[in-house]
């Protein structure tokens, strides 16, 4: 038995009264329309507004749009055009800001321009060696091991470019 109050209709001309028909289940109606497209897309995209919910913390919504309108010259009895639509706001992850520098030309750049690269293609290998050298003697390293490593590299075929 549904929860909705009882009404009743009269009708005029007949001085019959009749008690309204129990509307139908809305779960019934939403499940058959349109072959259960709308039903289905709503189940899949609450299932992804909870996930979304859960992931950032933050709060999301999911509506149900009906709209109903008469035919075109609004007959009595006359079919009604039903359509059905969810409206998602699912919650999203923020993308957090990177750093970019601009290179000479002006273009957006990850690195700093005014830092040299440890291995910048454009500098001679000789340059490249001796900043390496740099960096890691001031790492603590020990060079007479990074020389015995670079001839342990060259003798397994690993060269320098």
């Amino acid at each position: 038995m549904s929860n909705t109050p009882t009404t009743a209709s009269l009708n005029l001309t007949t001085g019959e009264v009749r008690p309204d028909p129990d509307p139908a289940p809305f779960a019934e109606v939403l499940a058959e329309h349109m072959g259960g497209r709308v039903h289905d897309v709503a189940s899949a995209e609450l299932h992804q507004l909870l996930n979304s919910v859960a992931r950032h913390g933050k709060k999301g919504s999911l509506a149900l749009l009906v709209v109903v309108e008469p035919p075109k010259g609004s007959v009595e009895g006359g079919p009604l055009s039903v359509a059905m639509s969810t409206i998602l706001k699912a919650p999203k992850g923020e993308t957090p800001a990177s750093t970019y520098y601009l290179d000479h030309d002006g273009r957006p750049s990850r690195r700093d321009p005014r830092q040299p690269g440890l291995f910048d293609d454009d500098a001679a290998p000789e340059d490249r060696q001796a900043r390496l050298r740099a960096v890691l003697a001031g790492a603590g390293v020990d060079l007479d091991e990074v020389d015995g490593l670079a001839a342990a590299l060259d003798g397994a075929g690993f060269r320098q470019q």
